[in-house]
């Protein structure tokens, strides 16, 4: 069977982790809150690794976004100035 893909920017959070004797079962919750449930073996720590790796991503996009943002105000700052001191 072929493997579907779900990005990361498509995702929320990881949530209801819950362990049992043999498996681990966790939620993964999308933006547009549709719920995918998981369950992998104990020792796998599938949950962690999707959860690390989605607050890298998350952290990534939110310093990307904070730099944009900067650069935007700078350039309204910058257009602001030259309209002031026009004739």
């Amino acid at each position: 069977a072929k493997g579907k893909e779900l990005g990361f920017g498509s995702i929320l959070k990881v949530d209801c982790v819950e362990r049992t004797g043999k498996y681990i079962y966790f939620t993964i919750v999308t933006k547009d809150r549709k719920e995918i449930d998981f369950r992998c073996p104990d020792q796998s720590c599938w949950n962690a690794s999707i959860t690390m790796a989605l607050i890298d991503f998350q952290n990534k996009r939110a310093i990307q976004d904070f730099k944009s943002r900067q650069e935007m105000e700078q350039a309204a700052g910058t257009q602001e100035r030259r309209l002031a001191r026009a004739p």
